[in-house]
């Protein structure tokens, strides 16, 4: 480096920023060091300070790196900073660069290249023409400056065909990527071929030359057929037996097969390519238990398998071979393995099935794959003999991957006939205890009890001649735990044959409740689930056992776990709603009466625990689950008195939040169950609704506890419309008290995601009001402007939900006046007074957030409010606009595209304006953060 270059203040600048960067142990100092370096690269200066820092020799290796990726974002982002010859010279300055790190190092290379390639799709074929050929020239005879031509040759299709970051128009791109690719894919694959015939080519260059040809053939410059005609194909598959290239050679075969999906076209190719894929299976076989190469080969055959797969009822002897190797594939130990074949199953189980249906007997080789590929499903589903082998994490995995596997299961129904696969899975446990040999395992029959339960979807339950088959076998398996899991789980998957079947209820459902005896909590669970779903499917049958079953309710109600306890209440539940009204009122009293008589005890303890209050807020959580089985089933029917049932039980929940409504999960569950208690009890709930608002008001304004809020929107959401004048105005008052007590909040957070929960309840409560019952939050000048302020301070919350909603806020506050008619203007002249005094605020709010963190579907809703801001307030829009452009932050937004839209805000029509002057705001803050990403 020159001592003027070393002493200029850029570079200068740069190389300590560099240096606290890469060097500094201070967080604080790397950041503002990195800030420092992203603003330094948009500054025009940038590239001569690039260009003396590349060309430095005596600089550490990271500066020279920070130059080139300095070269490649300006040529992405900044192109138009240099201008005619100053293009030209900037290609020279690159490609002597390049001459300079032909020997590496080797990121530096890729980063020079990326900039070429970029800075070639901008320039014109009048002023850089024949740029493939060219760099050949340039850069393919000498041995030492291959790697550089094999890189460019790499990246260039990648980065024209890719890089979307390039401002350019349609016509101007595909010209130019036919001049860049199209017209010289030939000569980039004639110099691959040279150098692949090359006397003591490397295992290096090879590698690149493999890259260089799997880059040409996924943007499909260079077709299978080009391909096949040279010795590229047959050097792909030699290269499958180097131990250095395999990897390689895969990710091109992948490539190659994956374009030829157009069959026709590709005929030729296809017979070419599917006996050497054929060939390669002993290569699998002879793979043992080398993991690495099982797993190349397999993506061979599966990606063939995909891609070939409409072929094999056509031509069932070309493709049989590659579908039974697949089915290796299958069958090896690594699941990791296995689950590659799965897409490839269910492609060709539609293609085979459909052939059976036809009668094609090409389709019998197929079924009978699918024969075996079922045992070796069964087969991976078996539990190890000894799994205490396995860790934690081992085993959660492999119980997930079942679940993968339940899948292909399905795919083996659907070409062998789910009756038929149960049957299948059926006699392995029938054989198994048939043998009833000492040796037997449980691992044995769980995994086939495993796989019927996978298939329960597909089996038709009203007409299977296996079904009962089942149901006869489950009780009578060994008294193993995890065989009872499973079983009961099964049951669980064929209740609706038990709702056509009700003669085996009874001893269904006995067996069911026995899966609640003992201490396994795994059974208790699958006993419950199975209860859940035979209650569902056999509601109506099951209603003479409904005292039954409250007796077994209230003898396992004390020693199951939560989860449990709500199914099983699930399940009482789904039985009323089977019942008469009359009876489903007394039976839904006996079921909930005990739990609120719980949460009772747990109010008039002395001083409750956490483990008491826990108890109480489990009994609540069972009450929501009855009630939102209920739903309003009976909300017609419920007897007058059923209003004064609402009120009494309110008064217990009422008592427990006066005591413990400062314990969140006591907010949270007595919310959850008062909305059910809303819906069930509907109208009959409104004598309730003046203490309920007030308590609930209280209890915000004590603890901040966003459930609070929402039960204020959601009674306003449910009453506001029906609401007579006391109902109005207490939900009025507890509106009120909400939203002060929002903005005391807000004003003492750090930051509106501080509180996202409560804003997110807030506003909802907000825009329901608006449409339920305006006149509580429009009618009322000083609450609607405090209202519309916290909203515009929510825009500017990192939540998306958070965003999204005061968005839609904002919006419905700012169109209210817009879209009402004149006759009805009653409030329509106070809300266009409090926006017009907020406009410059919400112009700043919505404009910052567009550019810098809201989600794109937000964009919609920002234009809708913009452009109905500059329809109400046409002469202050572009005053309030213009200045909230020049807010915003220039990394945001560079000063230009600021000053295009202060002269757009400035022109008429002003509203036609503000879509796309948005746009172009939004695209140059998008174009901004994927700068700093590439960055």
């Amino acid at each position: 480096m020159s001592e003027a270059a070393a002493t200029s203040p850029d570079v200068s600048s740069v190389l300590a920023a560099l240096q606290a960067l890469y060097h500094n142990p201070d967080a604080q100092a790397k950041q503002q060091a990195n800030q420092a370096l992203l603003q330094f690269q948009k500054t025009p200066q940038a590239w001569s300070t690039a260009n003396a820092l590349l060309l430095a020799q005596d600089v550490p290796l990271e500066s020279r790196l920070f130059s080139a990726q300095t070269f490649r974002s300006k040529v992405t982002f900044d192109l138009e900073q240099l201008e005619g010859a100053s293009q030209e010279q900037l290609r020279d300055t690159l490609l002597h660069a390049l001459d300079m790190y032909a020997t590496g190092p080797r990121v530096i290379q890729t980063q020079l290249c990326l900039a070429l390639a970029a800075l070639a799709l901008q320039m014109s074929e009048a002023r850089w023409g024949n740029v493939v050929p060219g760099m050949i020239e340039r850069f393919g005879g000498a041995p030492s400056t291959v790697g550089v031509l094999l890189e460019f040759l790499t990246v260039l299709p990648e980065e024209v065909s890719m890089n979307h970051r390039i401002p350019m128009d349609n016509t101007t791109y595909h010209d130019r990527v036919s001049q860049l690719l199209t017209q010289h894919a030939m000569s980039a694959l004639q110099v691959l071929v040279m150098y692949i015939q090359a006397d003591g080519v490397t295992s290096t260059i090879q590698a690149m030359i493999f890259a260089c040809l799997r880059s040409w053939l996924k943007t499909g410059e260079v077709t299978a057929m080009q391909l096949a005609e040279t010795p590229l194909l047959s050097c792909t598959f030699d290269a499958l037996q180097d131990e250095e290239l395999f990897d390689t050679a895969v990710d091109v075969l992948c490539d190659l097969i994956n374009e030829t999906q157009e069959l026709e076209e590709n005929q030729g190719v296809i017979e070419w390519l599917l006996p050497r894929i054929e060939s390669l299976r002993p290569a699998l076989m002879a793979a043992g238990d080398d993991e690495d190469r099982v797993r190349g080969l397999c993506r061979i055959f599966v990606q063939a398998g995909e891609t070939y797969h409409a072929l094999a009822l056509q031509h069932p002897q070309a493709l049989l071979p590659i579908v039974q190797a697949a089915l290796d594939c299958a069958s090896y130990h690594d699941l990791d393995i296995v689950q590659i074949t799965f897409r490839f199953w269910y492609l060709l189980a539609t293609d085979v099935h459909r052939a059976l249906e036809q009668g094609n007997s090409a389709a019998l080789p197929f079924r009978d794959v699918f024969e075996q590929l079922f045992a070796v499903i069964l087969r991976h589903l078996r539990f190890p003999d000894d799994d205490t082998d396995l860790t934690g994490q081992e085993r959660d995995d492999f119980r997930s991957f079942r679940h993968y596997m339940g899948d292909t299961l399905k795919d083996c129904c659907y070409v062998l006939g789910a009756e038929a696969c149960l049957a299948r899975s059926l006699e392995v446990i029938e054989s198994a205890l048939a043998q009833a040999s000492p040796e037997l395992r449980w691992q044995d029959m769980e995994a086939p009890l495993f796989s019927m339960r996978s298939m329960g979807g597909q089996v038709d339950v009203t007409t299977s001649e296996v079904v009962p088959r089942v149901f006869a076998l489950v009780p009578r398996l060994p008294p193993h735990p995890r065989l009872r899991y499973a079983g009961l789980l099964v049951m669980s998957r064929y209740t609706e044959w038990v709702a056509d079947h009700p003669e085996h209820l009874s001893g269904i459902l006995t067996f069911i409740t026995t899966g609640f005896d003992g201490s396994d909590r795994d059974i208790a669970a699958a006993a419950a689930q199975a209860m859940d779903f035979l209650c569902q499917d056999c509601r109506e049958h099951l209603v003479p056992y409904f005292d039954q079953l409250m007796h077994f309710f209230r003898s396992v109600h004390a020693t199951l776990a939560v989860d449990d306890l709500l199914s099983v209440s699930e399940a009482l539940a789904h039985v009323v709603t089977a019942m008469p009204p009359a009876a489903a009122t007394e039976a839904l009293v006996q079921l909930a009466q005990p739990l609120l008589e719980n949460v009772h005890e747990v109010c008039e303890l002395p001083s409750a625990t956490k483990p008491d209050l826990m108890r109480a807020a489990d009994r609540m959580e069972q009450l929501a689950r009855i009630l939102q089985i209920m739903g309003v089933s009976l909300a017609s029917t419920l007897p007058e008195a059923c209003a004064a049932t609402c009120t009494q039980a309110y008064a217990i929940l009422d008592r427990l939040l006066e005591r413990y409504g400062d314990v969140f999960f006591i907010s949270e569950r007595t919310s959850a169950l008062i909305r059910r208690a809303l819906i069930f009890f509907d109208q009959r709930a409104v004598p309730t609704m003046p203490a309920l608002l007030d308590r609930f008001a209280s209890c915000f304004e004590s603890t901040g506890f966003s459930g609070y809020v929402w039960i204020v929107g959601k009674s306003i959401d449910q009453y506001g419309q029906r609401a007579d004048s006391t109902l109005g105005m207490q939900l009025g008052q507890a509106f009120e008290r909400v939203t002060h007590k929002v903005g005391s909040m807000l004003r003492s957070a750090p930051s509106p995601d501080a509180m996202s929960d409560v804003l997110d309840d807030y506003l909802h409560s907000c825009l329901v009001t608006i449409q339920a019952a305006p006149t509580l939050l429009l009618g009322m000048p000083p609450l609607l402007t405090q209202a519309y302020a916290m909203a515009l301070q929510a825009l500017a919350a990192l939540s998306p939900g958070v965003v999204g909603i005061a968005a839609d806020v904002v919006r419905a506050i700012v169109e209210y006046a817009h879209e009402v008619p004149v006759p009805d203007r009653t409030h329509a002249d106070t809300v266009h007074a409090v926006v017009g005094e907020h406009g410059a605020e919400t112009c700043r709010a919505l404009m910052h957030g567009l550019v810098t963190h809201f989600p794109p579907e937000n964009m919609p809703v920002v234009v809708s409010t913009m452009r109905t801001l500059a329809t109400d307030f046409a002469a202050q829009m572009p005053v309030w606009a213009s200045a909230a452009a020049q807010a915003l932050p220039t990394e945001a937004v560079p000063e230009a595209d600021k000053m295009h839209w202060i002269e757009q805000m400035h022109a008429v029509p002003l509203d036609e304006r503000i879509k796309p002057s948005l746009v172009r705001l939004y695209g140059a803050s998008r174009k901004s953060r994927e700068r700093a990403q590439l960055e």
